[in-house]
């Protein structure tokens, strides 16, 4: 849409509006002026208040030669909460410089704010990591998949929301013991008191009423009056990758159908400016993926979301991947919108600039500012306020955490892979040490209680082990960190047919898990697998061994799980079929007393499942749940940058005119081209003379053209034609120039002549 910014408009002596006034005398109203806004976007924060270390900590520049992924790219310390409330800070200062106001630079969270959180968060339930976005400013939030890691009453808890609506100090000291399990002593001394912001959930809904739990958007006032409504939804997956007890209350639905179902009540309001904050993600897997401001190609479920959208959606900023990518992608109508990630943990945020116009009250995707930037937080200062409140609840949590508990004889590391730099990545599609030694401490814990039935095998999801434990001494806040979910460990009966098919289904090739997740498991257990083979029968039931004694099918054996996967989390549904639960202590607790029981402590052999080449295959498993089929197809679509805003247009941009010939004969066609004008609106083409050469409408990607015949009767001279748009007022001009008729003449007739 068209926009003459104050600073454009002195640059062409203009006379600037800077706001709406009185119409005088026969004078149309003056436009009201269009607001500028910044939102700052973070996404998957994952309470990381403290510096990330390893990797996390560690984020990639371009070296002299400018691009991304090359031998020169250099390795600078990021993150931190400190760190990041200071770089904000900065962006917001650069954003007010530059014309705008404090009142419309807005931090926004992209969910994952909490959960799967490092000791000095997770131990406090993450009121920790709120009392620090609280200080930071968020404005608000969609919730992410890991808001959900606790159910849905903490929740509700932490956010101080009941009913589906957004209140201050409402539920936040319900349900626990104020300062032993929640509602913690914060850093002022005050007792924890929910969310200073609102966390959004337009697709989790009710079973039994089919209303959203919390807020379905929240509409913002910015600067001049205008608002802008941000909807949330998240990964409409989440109930197979958190456990299913704690969200029994409620359903995902599909995130575009959420979004669309609450843009006309936005619009019904009055608000034209709308932001999808969409907790899920993709990734760039074009030749510029290294770029965290790179779009050669996205792919994942985005791109589905993007293309179902509605169009009046101005925005969509996204999350859950854990990738970082600034693109710009057409709408259902063919407009571009803005899609944008920013990596994870506060080590980077997007800088989006929009503006919204003063008349209408909707973004300005094709003049003004309409882009957006991935940033580095750099560690090159510190906001001190927000450094105290993590040095508080640090401190509070070295009381605890630093107590050594037992030791390890080497590194048990996660499955994974050591990269160029020493940096390790872990992987989720292989057995590990760690895996097996987790499921191993699970099962000798529950062994301690003749009323757990003494069971034979106990099983760990990759997904639930977060880092490693290192060589050396091992204290109570690193074993913490491997499991911070805080999940009870349980115990049901299975038949040996349903251990097979829990087997089986670590190979699932379809479903919202998509890939392969290979469980540790405990001493003595064993089997072989062949991944040649149909899903159903990849595992071989002869070879599935416990303690070098075949597994009977028809036999029940007592089996130990985390509480996730019992419930059937990350699609293990053949869990869910056991029998006799019973729910034992919360998995940090087994670790410790297992390393206070057998230090040191060495890394298990990750040898339990063999990979094998089956000469007949196996009998196909019953019952499996999951699918034979494929992965679901993912959406993949080419992109450009949105670091500059619409390709070939750009930030900032202003109404202009071509005239096709500028010395064109009377009587000769004369075109007249307009760009950067409001898509739909009717643009009148007229003479300096006050003559009206013609009417029409802009087309979808800002242009306009009329075209009139020169008129016969005019004199020779330089003659200007104006562009106007009916609904903005813009306005852009171009001349041409007639010669004295005996001189047009004598052209034409050498025109002939030459012929």
């Amino acid at each position: 849409m068209a926009a003459l910014t104050v600073a454009a408009a002195a640059v062409v002596g203009l006379p600037a509006v800077a706001s709406a006034s009185p119409a005088g005398p026969g004078k149309p109203a003056a436009p009201a002026a269009d607001v500028p806004v910044q939102l700052m976007t973070v996404n998957d924060f994952h309470g990381r208040i403290n510096q990330p270390t390893g990797a996390d900590g560690q984020g990639i520049q371009p070296g002299v030669d400018g691009a991304y992924g090359t031998a020169d790219d250099v390795a600078v310390p990021v993150g931190g909460a400190a760190t990041l409330a200071a770089t904000v800070d900065e962006a917001t200062a650069a954003f007010v410089a530059a014309g705008g106001t404090e009142s419309s630079s807005l931090l926004v969270g992209l969910g994952d704010v909490v959960g799967a959180s490092p000791f000095e968060s997770s131990v406090f339930r993450d009121e920790s990591t709120l009392e620090v976005v609280n200080a930071m400013g968020m404005d608000v939030s969609v919730v992410g998949n890991h808001e959900f890691d606790r159910g849905t009453e903490e929740l509700r808890r932490i956010s101080g929301a009941t009913d589906g609506q957004a209140t201050d100090d409402v539920t936040a000291c319900e349900g626990v013991d104020p300062g032993v399990t929640g509602c913690f002593t914060d850093s002022t001394g005050e007792q924890f008191g929910g969310t200073d912001f609102p966390y959004l959930a337009a697709n989790v809904v009710s079973k039994e009423t089919g209303e959203p739990m919390l807020p379905a958007y929240e509409v913002i006032e910015v600067g001049g009056g205008q608002r802008i409504g941000f909807i949330g939804v998240v990964t409409d997956t989440t109930p197979t990758i958190v456990s299913p007890g704690g969200i029994a209350d409620v359903d995902f639905l599909d995130e575009a159908e959420a979004i669309n179902r609450y843009v006309p009540e936005l619009q019904a309001e009055g608000v034209e400016a709308i932001v999808a904050l969409v907790h899920e993600g993709g990734d760039n897997t074009g030749a510029n993926g290294a770029d965290p401001n790179g779009c050669d190609q996205l792919s994942g479920d985005v791109v589905g979301i993007n293309e179902d959208a509605s169009a009046a959606v101005d925005l969509i900023v996204t999350a859950h991947s854990h990738q970082a990518y600034n693109c710009l992608l057409e709408d259902p109508a063919g407009q571009p919108r803005l899609v944008t990630q920013a990596e994870y943990y506060g080590r980077m945020f997007t800088d989006i600039r929009l503006t919204i116009d003063g008349t209408t009250g909707d973004v300005e995707r094709y003049c003004a500012d309409y882009r957006a930037a991935n940033t580095l937080v750099v560690r090159d200062g510190e906001d001190a306020g927000i450094a105290g409140i993590v040095g508080f609840w640090t401190a509070q949590a070295a009381e605890a955490g630093n107590r050594v508990v037992g030791e390890a004889t080497a590194d048990i590391r996660r499955a994974g892979f050591f990269n160029p730099d020493g940096t390790f990545t872990a992987v989720r599609d292989g057995e590990s040490s760690l895996g097996n030694l987790v499921a191993e401490m699970q099962l000798q814990a529950l062994r301690q209680d003749p009323s757990f039935g003494d069971p034979a095998i106990a099983f760990m999801n990759p997904g639930g082990l977060r880092t490693d434990v290192l060589a050396g001494e091992v204290t109570y806040s690193e074993l913490f960190n491997v499991q911070p979910f805080g999940n009870t460990v349980n115990v049901v009966t299975l038949t040996g047919a349903d251990i097979r098919a829990v087997l089986e289904q670590q190979f699932q090739a379809g479903g919202p898990r998509g890939s392969r997740l290979q469980l540790g498991t405990s001493q003595g257990f064993a089997y072989e697998y062949d991944l040649s083979q149909p899903y159903g029968q990849r595992v071989d039931p002869a070879t599935i061994t416990l303690d070098e004694v075949v597994i009977d099918p028809a036999a029940e054996y007592r089996v130990a799980a985390n509480s996730f996967l019992i419930g059937g989390g990350d699609s293990f549904t053949a869990f869910t079929r056991g029998t006799d639960p019973a729910t034992g202590p919360v998995d940090v607790d087994t670790a410790v007393a297992y390393f206070e029981a057998n230090s040191p402590v060495s890394p298990p052999a990750p040898d339990h499942g063999t990979a094998v080449t089956f000469t007949t295959a196996p009998a196909p498993a019953t019952g499996l749940g999951g699918t034979t089929a494929p992965p679901a197809e993912v959406g993949t679509v080419a992109g450009t940058s949105g670091l500059t805003g619409p390709e070939g247009v750009g930030p900032n941009c202003d109404a202009a005119a071509v005239i096709s010939d500028d010395t064109p004969f009377r009587g000769d066609k004369l075109t007249v081209t307009g760009t950067a004008f409001a898509p739909g609106e009717k643009v009148t083409a007229t003479l300096n003379t006050g003559a009206v050469l013609g009417t029409a409408t802009v087309r979808a990607d800002g242009t306009v053209v009329v075209t009139k015949r020169v008129p016969v009767v005019l004199p020779a001279g330089t003659y200007t034609v104006t562009l106007t748009g009916s609904a903005t007022g813009e306005t852009a001009s171009d001349t041409f120039t007639l010669d004295p008729v005996w001189r047009e003449l004598l052209k034409r007739l050498a025109e002939l002549l030459g012929r």
